[in-house]
């Protein structure tokens, strides 16, 4: 559809034209015709540019005549035609040659073609050719548009696109990081709206689009970036009451319960039946803005982003019919929802997912509290949930999941005075040079419960060694090892050991 300087050349008027140099730059696409015989020219070229000169004020001036053409190249004009024979006789190699480097056409036009003859038909070409896409686009314009208002669908807008294009489109509506994209076999159209971006429209092509495929994109950018601000803005009011509601279940502000069931039948949210608290909570993030120099609006996008994830796994994989409430929290987005109706197998690593999409520098702690049936019992699931995370982070490490009932050990250590009481029995063994071995020796001896056999050879040591560790682990204790009760204590606070 567009208007080159190839076909330019084609033309029955430009038939006695040369093209002498710059043929790489063909395809450059004219949207003007212009004529000048000033010196300074350079100074008023415009971006696809069809420049056309006698050269008769740099006649003499081959520096003058090469600058000319280097302005031309910096102002991603379309071609440079001279009508050499006239003032500046025969064809300077340089010129040719910088042409050629430049990917800029030099045409030689004939000495006997009135202007005329050039400027008109080109201009003709051009105003039929814009005709032509203005013709285009109010078509497209008026099929994506009566498609996205009938419908109020991102995948309507995917699939009218994907007929006018003949190409398989994806609609993603969120920011993704750009190697999570398939950049080398799609073409990629971030939408944005501010610098912001809110999505992406992938075409499914290696080439490049053709300036009619671009036409329909760029309207179809247009739609789904009014249709994901509109869609932000009234989720998060929505959104925003719901939060609301879930701050004052999971503070304990419970001040009327015929207001509270009020609040939750606006949102359909039941608050009958168990409920139990996820936390899902970026690790290191701050470490990750200092080391990436994030603005504060880069930052809030990031959380937006992690928001929507959350949000979005929840409705797609949650199988909960939205009866969940999520609210944010910094870096955190807490979920309020059933723990037996909800498909967490199905939501945790479908979240995990999103984030490594969002960067895959950043990993999530997820945490998921004890069912609770009563609603002044989700102040302390939330608590719960909150230590859970630092616990997780100490056992397993970031970007693990934990829920509560495989951890209730680990709370209740967490609470015990373990320092004195290291203090009290171990500290002796933690003071030893052989401190290591020796609560080694000690944590799989008490593991096997007693069984000397099975200790030794999980600790890849004779048995006669392990009586002889054992011997010396009870001197520096103080106390006998075949005491069920010492070995009980001494259990808990090995394991309490891994929580500091």
């Amino acid at each position: 559809m567009s208007f080159t300087v190839r076909k330019a050349l084609q033309m029955d008027h430009m038939k006695d034209a040369e093209l002498i140099g710059g043929s790489g730059g063909l395809d450059r696409i004219i949207s003007c015709v212009d004529i000048s015989e000033t010196p300074d020219s350079y100074e008023w070229l415009r971006p696809n540019e069809f420049l056309i000169t006698t050269g008769y004020s740099i006649r003499d001036n081959l520096e003058s005549q090469m600058k000319l053409l280097r302005s031309l190249s910096q102002k991603q004009g379309a071609a440079l035609a001279i009508k050499f024979g006239r003032f500046i006789g025969s064809i300077p190699q340089e010129l040719v040659g910088l042409s050629d480097e430049l990917d800029i056409p030099l045409i030689s036009l004939p000495n006997n073609l009135p202007f005329i003859d050039i400027t008109y038909p080109l201009m003709q070409r051009i105003v039929n050719n814009q005709a032509r896409q203005l013709a285009y686009s109010e078509k497209i314009y008026k099929m994506l548009t009566k498609v996205a208002l009938e419908t109020n669908s991102l995948e309507s807008i995917s699939s009218a696109l994907e007929s006018i294009l003949a190409k398989k489109v994806i609609i993603y509506p969120y920011n993704l990081r750009a190697s999570s994209l398939n950049t080398q076999h799609q073409q990629v159209i971030p939408v944005q709206v501010k610098k912001r971006v809110y999505g992406y429209i992938v075409v499914n092509t290696p080439e490049p689009l053709s300036d009619k495929e671009l036409i329909a994109v760029q309207h179809a950018e247009v739609l789904v970036a009014l249709h994901l601000v509109n869609y932000e803005l009234a989720t998060e009011a929505a959104w925003n009451e719901r939060r609301d509601l879930l701050d004052d279940l999971i503070s304990g502000k419970i001040h009327s319960m015929a207001l509270l069931q009020a609040r939750a039948d606006e949102f359909s949210f039941s608050l009958e039946g168990e409920k139990c608290v996820c936390i899902v909570d970026i690790d290191d993030f701050t470490t990750y803005l200092l080391q990436h120099d994030l603005t504060e609006q880069q930052a809030l996008t990031f959380r937006r982003s992690l928001f929507h994830c959350v949000q979005g796994a929840m409705l797609r994989l949650g199988k909960c019919n939205r009866n969940f409430l999520t609210a944010q929290q910094s870096d955190k987005v807490i979920i309020l929802g059933s723990f037996y109706q909800t498909d967490w197998e199905s939501v945790l690593p479908e979240i995990h997912t999103q984030v490594s999409q969002l960067s895959e520098e950043l990993t999530a702690t997820i945490v998921i509290s004890n069912p609770v049936n009563m609603l002044a019992e989700i102040q302390k699931a939330y608590e719960t949930a909150r230590r859970l995370i630092g616990i997780s982070r100490k056992i397993h490490g970031p970007g693990k999941d934990l829920y509560q009932k495989d951890a209730e050990l680990y709370l209740i250590l967490e609470k015990m005075d373990a320092a004195s009481l290291d203090s009290a029995l171990l500290g002796k063994i933690l003071k030893s040079r052989k401190r290591k071995e020796y609560l080694r020796t000690l944590q799989v001896y008490l593991d096997c419960q007693g069984n000397l056999s099975e200790a030794a050879q999980l600790l890849f040591i004779h048995r006669n060694t392990l009586r002889y560790r054992l011997k010396q682990i009870e001197l520096l204790l103080g106390k006998k090892l075949d005491d069920p009760e010492i070995r009980v204590i001494l259990w808990l606070l090995l394991k309490s050991q891994q929580l500091q």
